[in-house]
């Protein structure tokens, strides 16, 4: 049987709020354990090894036959080193996004202060990893999946890339200025900070959010611009579309606008898909949704050729096909 390859499965790890998963993907559901313990990480990387060996001979697991990044092995991408770590383990955050799938899942405590406590240890297990030699040189790490500002150790996680020379995706609400940021995006130039807006006024932020801050945020954006200097450039500023809540053009061309006023040039279109996790079943995506998401790349590019507009890597099948479907 031929050996397959998955990034996700061979090379990474995905720090969740209940236990160490393989990656992050919606369709994973390997946890080795169910909450954060002593032993947690010794049985994840004694439960990674056995997976490895079975992912090399062409045993896959039976939640990953179907996954769209499952191919092939190619000789030179056979490697035990983890080079891709997500930390979604928050319990907490200073906002209450109505699309956050997290609030549910995870009972996601919101707070106005960077108070976050009751989380695994994750920066003493990434020093493990460091010990154990287990950390690519390339290694990236992304930081997602609530608001990494209020844990107790985002300043180390930070220094901790920078005194590598890791990488790091950060993804943040932005209510919360961190000098560190700019920082850190100097260091690497495979280091990114992203900040869903989502919108381009105050009343629509606040329907979004739950909180009353976007005046704040703006604010914040505009002085990471700044501090980040020719690192600006990868600073995004994200658009999920919302139905019913900001599924307009007025609405896109307000919130365009209003970046390029504060020096944003990384536009980042979205989606919201946590529903189809919730309601699997509502896989469908209107053909609105699919031509604001047009609309947005179109009048971008319209501005300015050289503005950017990243998004995540499987959206542009999802608009395609007009479905959440992950699989081939």
């Amino acid at each position: 049987m031929a050996q397959k390859y998955c990034k996700y499965l061979a090379n990474g790890m995905n720090f969740h709020v209940s236990g160490i998963a393989f990656c992050n993907k919606l369709w994973w559901n390997l946890t080795p354990n169910a909450t954060y313990g002593k032993n947690t990480l010794e049985e994840f990387l004694k439960t990674r090894e056995e997976t490895l060996i079975n992912l090399f001979k062409g045993n896959i697991p039976e939640d990953c036959s179907h996954c769209m990044y499952l191919h092939d092995a190619e000789e030179s991408e056979i490697s035990d080193k983890i080079n891709f770590i997500e930390i979604n383990h928050w319990n907490e955050c200073n906002c209450a996004c109505f699309y956050c799938s997290a609030r549910e899942s995870t009972k996601l405590k919101i707070t106005t202060k960077r108070n976050q406590k009751g989380v695994a240890d994750v920066f003493s297990m990434l020093k493990k990893l460091e010990k154990l030699n287990l950390l690519d040189k390339d290694l990236k790490i992304a930081l997602g999946g609530g608001e990494p500002t209020l844990l107790k150790d985002f300043v180390n996680l930070l220094k901790f890339t920078i005194k590598h020379k890791f990488s790091i995706d950060i993804l943040t609400n932005g209510i919360f200025y961190e000098k560190y940021i700019p920082k850190t995006l100097l260091a690497s130039d495979n280091s990114y900070m992203t900040i869903s807006l989502d919108c381009g006024c105050r009343e629509t932020y606040k329907k979004i959010k739950g909180v009353d801050e976007f005046d704040n945020v703006v604010k914040n954006l505009a002085k990471y611009v700044k501090e980040s200097k020719e690192a600006s450039k990868r600073i995004m500023v994200k658009y999920i579309i919302l139905e019913g809540v900001n599924d307009n053009k007025e609405e896109i061309d307000k919130w365009i606008d209003l970046c390029i006023k504060i020096g944003i040039t990384s536009f980042f279109p979205a989606i919201e898909f946590c529903h189809s996790v919730k309601e699997p079943e509502k896989h469908v995506i209107s053909d609105n949704v699919a031509e604001l998401y047009q609309y947005i790349k179109e009048r971008i590019r319209s501005i300015n050729s050289d503005y950017t507009l990243p998004t995540y890597d499987f959206v542009e099948e999802f608009i395609k096909n007009r479905s959440y479907s992950l699989t081939k």
